[in-house]
Parts: structure tokens; sequence; C-alpha cells
């Protein structure tokens, strides 16, 4: 199994769900419970520099909503960045590191730091 990068937002499936974060998004940002989908989303679409940089990861990718995210007896904050080799599951970015981010590029830099530690 190749390893997996796993990003689980700090939001929940659905559309009404979406439809809320959408209106929250828009009439609240400061207050938005999501800071990964801040840092990468616009208000419809993924940001396409994001969008590119993920793209160019050498590791698959998996996009999960809190409610989605199966693991919680190792984590449950949100949002996460987390790596899966075979059965082992590592937290890379835990939830209060990735709300006190400011900017995508700071999101970028320190997931290339923590991707270094990764064996090929």
């Amino acid at each position: 199994m190749k390893p997996k990068l796993l990003f689980v937002y700090n939001a929940k499936t659905g559309f009404f769900n979406k439809l809320t974060d959408l209106t929250h998004k828009i009439v609240s940002p400061g207050t938005y419970p999501c800071s990964l989908c801040a840092l990468t989303y616009g208000k419809f679409n993924m940001f396409e520099e994001w969008a590119e940089y993920i793209e160019n990861l050498p590791l698959e990718v998996e996009f999960q909503y809190k409610d989605e995210w199966q693991h919680r007896d190792v984590y449950d904050q949100y949002p996460l960045v987390a790596l899966q080799r075979e059965q082992k599951l590592e937290v890379l970015l835990r939830a209060e590191e990735l709300n006190a981010m400011k900017t995508l590029e700071e999101l970028k830099n320190r997931l290339n730091e923590v991707l270094q530690r990764v064996p090929s």
C-alpha cells in the first residue's frame, strides 16, 4: 500500500453543511472554524496554487470531512493532516498548528518540512 496523505477538514459532509459553510465563509470569514478550508479554498473552488501543489506531491492524497475520519482514537481535533502507511497512522499537522497559520505559503512550507521526514 502506497503511503497516503490525509487532509481532514473541520466540516461535515452533506449539501446543507456545505451551504452553511459557504454562508459562514462569506458572512464571517474570521470565525470560520476550518482553517484548512480557509487556507486552501476560495468561496467556491480550491485555490489553483494549492491544487498544483497537491498534484505534485509524491504521495497519494485523500480529502475527508471530520465525520468521515475513522481514527478518532488516534486524534479527534480538526482540521488535521495525517500520513497513513500500511496500518500505521501518524498525525503530521495538528489542529492547533493549522489554526495558527495565516497563509497558504505557510501551510505549504510546513508541509514540505514534515514530509522531508517521510521515507520514500
